[in-house]
């Protein structure tokens, strides 16, 4: 499988996940758009592109598809990783502006993201890969996140609709569920006290085992995922196993 200078696109890579993909793509010789909120941690260089949007605003997530194009040239893979884990805790105690916000990053924001690179696959008329970052919790209800899981659930059902619309233009879209990552969410999951989210001990005892995915463990699968054939799937939903 050979990325060399195939060019990546990652919203949300300020921390965690997103700026460890975006450094397992570099070492493998891409080219790597990245933006977020706050200025990601890397140096524009030939190969890396940085860039602060707001994913939640069209005219920010435009702008920063065309810096992609204008930079590297065609985008191959386009990845919307950036999230929020708050509001936690019973639905009861919301602030409706914490829902909200948490709506417009989550699923405003993969929207956005998504109709960029539709859009510009279309305009090139070419064929492209879409990556749209979910949870477990799509699937798997847990008390205190109805935030996070109704927003994960509407990014699983948002992909396999873009799937049917954009699969006769060739447009390939996942969404993947990476597996528990030791990142700034999580640590935030385990300060929570069980009346808070009761599930807490859970994800205590994943910490006291170490038993995460690595972000070098999801790049990678990523990547085989949208360029190495024999590991190409027909399956819009994907959940990455532990590795072994």
């Amino acid at each position: 499988m050979d990325t060399t200078d195939r060019v990546a696109v990652i919203t949300g890579a300020s921390r965690g996940l997103g700026v460890g993909m975006a450094r397992f793509f570099l070492d493998q010789g891409m080219r790597v758009a990245v933006c977020a909120r706050t200025p990601p941690p890397f140096d524009d260089s030939e190969r890396c592109l940085t860039s602060t949007a707001d994913v939640a605003d069209p005219k920010s997530v435009s702008a920063f598809c065309t810096q992609a194009f204008e930079r590297f040239g065609d985008i191959d893979l386009w990845i919307n990783n950036a999230g929020l884990l708050a509001p936690i805790g019973p639905m009861r105690d919301f602030d409706p502006s914490d829902f909200t916000k948490h709506i417009a990053v989550n699923v405003i924001g993969t929207f956005l993201g998504s109709q960029a690179f539709v859009r510009h696959l279309h305009d090139r008329k070419g064929t492209g890969v879409l990556i749209n970052i979910s949870s477990g919790a799509a699937q798997n209800a847990y008390a205190g996140w109805s935030a996070y899981c109704a927003g994960k659930a509407a990014v699983d059902r948002m992909s396999e609709s873009i799937a049917l619309e954009e699969a006769a233009h060739g447009v390939r879209v996942h969404a993947v569920a990476p597996g528990i990552i030791d990142t700034d969410m999580q640590r935030m999951i385990r300060q929570c006290p069980p009346e808070q989210f009761p599930m807490v001990k859970k994800f205590q005892d994943l910490k006291a085992s170490d038993s995460f995915n690595t972000p070098a463990f999801v790049a990678e699968a990523i990547l085989r995922l949208a360029f190495d054939p024999s590991d190409r799937k027909n399956e819009v939903l994907i959940s990455l196993p532990r590795p072994s």
